[in-house]
């Protein structure tokens, strides 16, 4: 009896050394491995099927592990879900070409202004700036864990990182008038303190005797800004001198939609 146990401890032990790595294609598996597969003209073959979308999980069904691999074989999905041809790992619930795999994507929202804002973006005095209340519509919003808005002039950014804010403003004086002055700072705060560059926008000379643009003109500008978790992101402009010389309306141009767009990158 004892023989028979002692064998069969034996034949366990050795069974386990023998199947500790198994080789295919060599005779001498690597030690660190649980399967070597060794070739030189030929490739392994993991399952091909044809995913719904980057969340979901058909084909397959139940409790997927993370690691699983497939071969996708269609494009399907919308928007962020999307799937093309090719290699994917199910990770934390979703499909992910593995390349991609710890890498930040890009993710971004998009504002443009009511068409009806009649705000006047030309302070009374250099001292007393206004707000500009271009998060009127939100036209979409890649990752609400980022973005929030919380009125129309307030965007919370609720992760750190580096960001890039683009603002596309057209704009008019109203009335426009002759030979006008009228000059004004456009530029972003995070939390009240200035995080993008001062940049200054002159109202083109209005002279109805030659050309007539009635006071319209355009603003750009784009800005990479490093922000911490939790700040707020406001647009400003504010007065370029005193004097009434440098009065009038600056109000949206209304015929055309301004814009911003936040990107976070990193």
């Amino acid at each position: 009896m004892k023989r028979t146990i002692l064998s069969f401890v034996i034949n366990c032990i050795f069974t386990v050394q023998m199947f500790s790595q198994v080789g295919i294609g060599t005779t001498d598996p690597i030690s660190s491995s649980v399967l070597d597969i060794t070739s030189t003209n030929k490739g392994v073959l993991i399952p091909r099927v044809k995913l719904a979308g980057a969340s979901d999980k058909s084909p397959l069904a139940g409790n997927i592990p993370d690691g699983t691999l497939v071969f996708n074989t269609v494009r399907a999905g919308t928007g962020n879900n999307i799937v093309i041809p090719g290699v994917y790992a199910w990770v934390n619930n979703k499909w992910i070409i593995p390349s991609t795999i710890g890498v930040t994507r890009s993710k971004a929202i998009k504002f443009t202004n009511s068409l009806s804002n009649t705000t006047n973006f030309n302070p009374p005095t250099v001292a007393t700036p206004v707000t500009i209340d271009i998060y009127n519509n939100e036209k979409f919003n890649d990752d609400p864990s980022i973005f929030e808005r919380i009125d129309d002039h307030k965007l919370k950014i609720k992760k750190a990182g580096l960001y890039i804010v683009s603002v596309n403003l057209a704009l008019k004086q109203n009335p426009a008038k002759d030979e006008s002055r009228l000059s004004n700072y456009i530029y972003f705060n995070l939390d009240g303190i200035l995080v993008s560059a001062k940049i200054i926008t002159l109202v083109p000379q209005y002279n109805p005797s030659s050309v007539n643009i009635d006071g319209r003109f355009a603003f750009n500008s784009n800005s990479y800004i490093k922000v911490e978790a939790g700040q707020i992101l406001t647009l400003h402009s504010q007065r370029y001198k005193d004097g009434t010389r440098y009065d009038g309306v600056l109000n949206f141009d209304n015929t055309s939609p301004s814009s911003v767009t936040v990107i976070k990158i990193q």
